[in-house]
């Protein structure tokens, strides 16, 4: 998975996570029913920041949410969403500098009252999202992963985690609520590169009746995932969902923007580390250019190799002319001219 794919994995299910009313569905459908019982009604609070390390946020993403029981106690629960194709083996150790780390930041910045009194420590309840298709066969416990013999158990370091398998829940299954399901179907079938026009339909119309966001939302995600042939299914779908040009041309422009404004920040970011304002220029340069490239090749098929090099020689003037093109062209010669093979 590429880095920029990796952002856009990681962006789509924060996004998800982050939707008002999402989070306390997630929570309240796939905590265990003694932990649900036990939590208050208020929706759950997201806690800032990420544990996950920046060489594996590509494959994970996570939320830490402050809740509360019945009784008042503050509950931490943190949800990690695994996007890996396999179970990990040590995931019960990864899980447990996590939790370390979301008690360690709860501590410093309430783990004292006004007083200066110490508060006892907060409950804390963990939950892992997997979507590979393998059964995920990692006990559920560290203890379990230690293979400690049973007497032992009492005196060694344990937690339990819950599982949500995706794989192994029916899709009509995987959420009462749309947006949360909408993000599951994707989730299981979009990143594991077995997509069919079927599984696209309904990805697409289920998509469609949440809002323009949403659908936005996916056909972006869509499209960092999936490459050559597949992208073109993806095309085909979609003017089949959306029969209206006017409405397609108004997702993609959006989606133009969106890679645009990603390809700017990626080339700045590689340009400063060259360190030379060369780099910074040629860096954002190149970025519009590889995005421009790939929201043309979704919008009218594969480029002939004489259009995308003279797309990749373009100066900045000729890109931003294509580019309000883009939004009323209705092929290629529209675009570039008549005489540009294709």
């Amino acid at each position: 998975m590429s880095r920029h794919v990796q952002q856009r994995h990681d962006h789509f299910f924060q996004q998800l996570l982050d939707k008002p009313g999402t989070a306390g569905t997630l929570l309240r459908e796939r905590l265990p029913p003694e932990v649900v019982s036990i939590l208050s009604d208020e929706s759950p609070e997201l806690m800032p920041g990420s544990f996950v390390s920046r060489r594996l946020r590509g494959y994970r993403t996570d939320r830490l949410y402050l809740s509360r029981t019945l009784t008042g106690r503050p509950v931490l629960i943190y949800t990690l969403i695994e996007a890996k194709s396999r179970p990990e083996p040590r995931i019960g150790l990864h899980l447990l500098g996590y939790q370390y780390q979301a008690l360690d930041s709860w501590d410093k910045t309430e783990g004292r009252a006004p007083d200066g009194t110490l508060r006892p420590l907060p409950l804390l309840v963990t939950m892992v999202v997997y979507s590979g298709s393998p059964p995920w066969t990692i006990p559920l416990s560290l203890a379990e992963a230690t293979g400690a013999d049973t007497a032992l158990r009492p005196y060694i370091l344990d937690f339990r985690y819950s599982l949500v398998d995706l794989c192994r829940i029916p899709d009509g299954d995987l959420s009462h609520e749309r947006k949360l399901r909408v993000g599951f179907l994707i989730l299981k079938h979009g990143v594991l590169q077995r997509i069919t026009r079927k599984i696209l339909l309904k990805l697409l119309h289920e998509t469609m009746d949440l809002g323009y966001d949403d659908l936005v939302t996916l056909v972006y995600y869509l499209l960092g995932h999936i490459e050559g042939p597949k992208s073109q299914l993806v095309r085909s779908v979609l003017d089949e969902v959306l029969p209206d040009p006017d409405k397609k041309e108004r997702v993609m422009s959006t989606i133009a923007a969106q890679w645009e404004m990603e390809g700017f920040h990626r080339g700045e970011t590689e340009g400063f580390h060259r360190g030379v304002q060369q780099g910074v220029q040629q860096g954002v340069q190149q970025g519009r250019v590889e995005m421009f490239i790939d929201v043309m090749t979704f919008r009218f098929g594969p480029l002939s190799p004489e259009l995308v090099e003279r797309i990749r020689t373009a100066d900045d003037g000729q890109l931003h002319e294509w580019s309000r093109r883009f939004a009323t062209a209705r092929d290629l010669a529209d675009m570039f001219g008549t005489g540009m093979p294709h």
